[in-house]
């Protein structure tokens, strides 16, 4: 099995080639979304924390940033 068949695409960066294995980051990323949606609900129960405007989008915006990474610290 070549290196080919297991990356679905690259994108270009600044001259950089990024690798991006769909499947994984999808996978990898629901797991991190429930990962900080309980992260969020403890914070709530143990340390009173109230929501603010920025938690929804920013949590999904860095969940899959963080999938991401992930994903290519695996590979």
């Amino acid at each position: 099995m070549s290196n080919q068949e297991n990356e679905d695409y690259f994108f270009e960066l600044f001259g950089l080639k990024f690798p991006v294995h769909t499947k994984l980051i999808i996978r990898l990323a629901i797991g991190v979304w429930i990962a900080l949606a309980i992260i969020l609900l403890i914070a709530q129960y143990f340390f009173q924390y109230e929501m603010t405007n920025a938690d929804i989008p920013g949590g999904l915006i860095s969940g899959f940033l963080l999938a991401y990474l992930i994903s290519i610290l695996m590979r």
